[in-house]
Parts: C-alpha cells; sequence; structure tokens
C-alpha cells in the first residue's frame, strides 16, 4: 500500500515550517518507520500573514528529494495555494494533476467559485486543505456542495481527527484525504498512521489520487 501524506511544509528554509535540513532528514526517518513512503511538499502560497521563500523552493525540493531517496521516500513538490483577493490563480500543481488551496478562516472569499473555476481550465482538481477549520463552510451548506459537484477533494487535519472538529465530514462520508500538515512536530508522521488505520476507507481513496 502506498501510505501518503499530501499536506507538508516539510520543505526546508521555504515558510515557518521545517527550517533545516537536519530537522527535515530526522523526520525522513520518522516517516519511514511509520510506514509512510510518498510525501507531498506544499509549502504556502500568497498566504497573508507567511513569508514565503519562492527563490528557495526548487533548489531544496532537489535536496530534499536526494536526501528522500536514500531512505526509500518518494517525494513529490506542490504548494498550498491561499485563496484571498488575487484575480489570477496560479499554483504548484501537485503531479501535474492537484491544486491544493485554502480559504480565510475569517469567511469565503469573494468569487470562490470564479478562483477554483480557474484551476480547473488549468486541468487541475482542487484539494480542500484542513477544511475543518473554515466555521462558514458546514459540511451541510451550500458552498460545500459546490466544492463537491465541482469534483474537489477534501482534506482533513490529523489535529482536526484527534480534538473532533473534522468528524463531522468524517461522520458524513465526506473525506478523502487525511494529512498531517506537518511543520516540524516528530510525532505528526506516527499519528497520521494510526488515523490511516482507523479509517481504511480513507487510506483506500488516497490511493486512489495515483502519485
Amino acid at each position: 500500500m502506498n501510505l501518503l501524506d499530501l499536506h507538508s511544509h516539510l520543505l526546508f528554509d521555504v515558510d515557518h515550517g521545517v527550517q533545516t535540513r537536519n530537522l527535515y532528514r530526522a523526520l525522513l526517518l520518522e516517516y519511514r518507520k511509520a510506514g509512510i513512503n510518498t510525501l507531498v511538499l506544499t509549502p504556502h502560497l500568497f498566504h497573508p500573514t507567511v513569508k514565503t521563500k519562492v527563490e528557495n523552493i526548487r533548489e531544496n525540493f532537489a535536496l530534499a528529494k536526494e536526501d528522500a531517496s536514500k531512505v526509500g521516500i518518494r517525494v513529490v513538490l506542490g504548494a498550498e495555494l491561499y485563496l484571498g483577493t488575487q484575480i489570477e490563480v496560479r499554483t504548484i500543481p501537485i503531479a501535474g494533476r492537484y491544486a491544493l488551496v485554502e480559504f480565510p478562516v475569517s469567511g469565503k472569499p469573494i468569487g470562490l467559485d470564479r478562483k477554483l473555476g480557474q484551476l480547473l481550465d488549468q486541468g487541475l482538481e482542487p484539494v480542500i486543505a484542513h477544511v475543518e477549520r473554515y466555521p462558514w463552510l458546514r459540511p451541510d451548506g451550500e458552498t460545500f456542495r459546490m466544492l463537491k459537484d465541482m469534483g474537489a477533494w477534501i482534506q482533513v487535519n490529523v489535529s482536526g481527527i484527534e480534538n473532533k472538529t473534522a468528524m463531522p465530514y468524517i461522520q458524513r462520508d465526506q473525506v478523502d484525504i487525511i494529512a498531517d500538515d506537518n511543520h516540524g512536530d516528530r510525532t505528526l508522521p506516527g499519528r497520521l498512521r494510526a488515523c490511516l488505520d482507523a479509517y481504511p476507507e480513507i487510506a483506500a481513496r488516497m490511493e486512489s489520487l495515483d502519485l
């Protein structure tokens, strides 16, 4: 089974996630121990409160890929795109197919359907990051139905399962992906594995991503 973490801030010295290559290497060993064999590295893009060193992304990913291959882990580059006030929507696609997106917690972005439509027009399938964080996005609401109708994948965080905020989505069988959104926590790989084992039907959906 290809166990996967689709959402992480493990790419070092890029955003407010992992800062050093040594910590990244140590985390790789924790993922290997947990049996997670594919990691998607998703640094922030266009987040209003996170400074991303965009110029470091490609070079540091090459180093990250080299380190991962030494311990038998595959890494894939992507991004976590903040959909806010921008007019033109661009991201680093995951495997040329998926676009991980996050929203403001405070309220629904203006023109959300149009912004997601731009991603669809680019041939990308939206993945909604940590859906449990948005008070305005209810699992039985119209906006959520719009997301599902356009084929969006729904992702929850390990922390959302642990603190129960993700349970309304899980209980309705609306969750496609569990990820850890790891910013440098060595306990998260094991906790992610525990969640995947607890919800094998979600783990099976994640395999259908074919990464």
